[in-house]
């Protein structure tokens, strides 16, 4: 796999009656992710726990009216994620994003 640290988001956009997240990285690569894949994926504790014992395990068919109400950056490394059920503690980190396959 290519080393995906240099790599930066030069657009995001909802797209798909807003159900995927569209990254376009300044290498050319285009990320399309669905929200409730996002949502699903979140790496948050309190959704992956601190051991592998403690995840939730959640899936993408938990999630079939999720919808993503908010994005802020954090730093130059990572995006904060909120989403329609309130859930906002997932700081997606652009190594993640950029190395979850596409789902849309």
């Amino acid at each position: 796999m290519n080393d995906f640290t240099e790599a930066f988001p030069e657009s995001l956009e909802l797209t798909d009656n807003d159900t995927v997240l569209q990254i376009g990285w300044d290498d050319g690569h285009l990320s399309r992710h669905q929200i409730n894949v996002l949502r699903a994926e979140c790496p948050c504790a309190s959704c992956r726990g601190h051991h592998p014992s403690q995840s939730l395990n959640l899936q993408p068919e938990q999630f079939t009216d999720i919808k993503l109400t908010d994005l802020a950056p954090v730093g130059r490394y990572a995006y904060n994620l909120v989403f329609s059920d309130a859930h906002s503690t997932g700081i997606y980190t652009l190594k993640f994003l950029r190395e979850l396959p596409n789902s849309a």
